[in-house]
């Protein structure tokens, strides 16, 4: 699975940049500009409920909409706002 072109086909406004990191909890998308940014966090359970290609579909599709309204400014220190999927 190729995230970068799955962030092409997703059409993310201009200038937004996206980005996935895995932690112990799960997996991090992260949708970022010009000090504005959101956080999805889907838990490890979550992935392994709803699957792989569902899961960073679901993600992008959720930071892409997000992106064309406005995102949230980041905070004093730099952290962005973080929205979480568990898994049931």
């Amino acid at each position: 699975m190729d995230f970068a072109r799955q962030v092409e086909l997703a059409r993310f406004p201009a200038g937004v940049t996206v980005t996935v990191r895995q932690t112990p909890d799960g997996r991090i998308f992260q949708a970022a500009q010009s000090g504005r940014g959101l956080e999805l966090m889907v838990t490890t359970d979550a992935v392994k409920m709803y699957g792989e290609g569902p899961t960073v579909a679901l993600a992008l599709e959720r930071l892409s909409k997000v992106s064309e309204a406005g995102l949230p400014e980041a905070g004093e220190d730099g952290s962005y706002v973080r929205a979480v999927f568990v898994g049931d």
